[in-house]
């Protein structure tokens, strides 16, 4: 099909100035049915071109994939830069250091986890909960076991 436009090889080369509004065509039917000012065409010849508008939603759908797309792509370079630091970073910790921050984006993960839960009232749901509520106490005792280990290194000896 060709998608005036849109498509190279459409008879319109400037296309429409938005797509909420397309004609499609096809490629394949006589060219005297691809001319909608012909008001002397039958109506088996006029069914080879249609309309096709996108609705609000459709229009929504769009800029959202586009947008998404775009996104996804500037998010994934900066994410691996962010990662590169990272481990530049890591490089410079100690080890008390390094087991705190793995403990810390740990802690977050549980967190997001237990949010995700919330408004469900099943009994797994409920179970679940406090599985995680438990892992965070442990986590956040090995947090502060860690931090308290941190400290006594970095005060001075008396």
């Amino acid at each position: 099909m060709n998608v005036h436009g849109i498509n190279t090889f459409g008879a319109h080369s400037l296309g429409p100035q938005s797509l909420s509004s397309v004609d499609v065509r096809d490629p394949n039917a006589p060219e005297a049915a691809q001319n909608p000012s012909n008001p002397n065409q039958n109506e088996q010849t006029q069914s080879s071109s249609d309309r096709v508008s996108l609705s609000e939603a459709g229009k929504k759908a769009l800029a959202y994939s586009t947008g998404k797309a775009l996104h996804d792509n500037g998010a994934a370079k900066t994410d691996k830069a962010r990662k590169t630091e990272e481990a530049e970073d890591d490089e410079n910790l100690s080890e008390i250091d390094k087991k705190i921050k793995e403990l810390k984006q740990k802690l977050e993960e549980l967190q997001l986890e237990l949010q995700a839960l919330q408004g469900d009232d099943s009994e797994a749901a409920e179970l679940e909960r406090k599985q995680i509520q438990d892992q965070i106490a442990i986590t956040t005792n090995q947090l502060m076991a860690l931090l308290k280990a941190k400290e006594k290194q970095v005060q001075p000896r008396e």
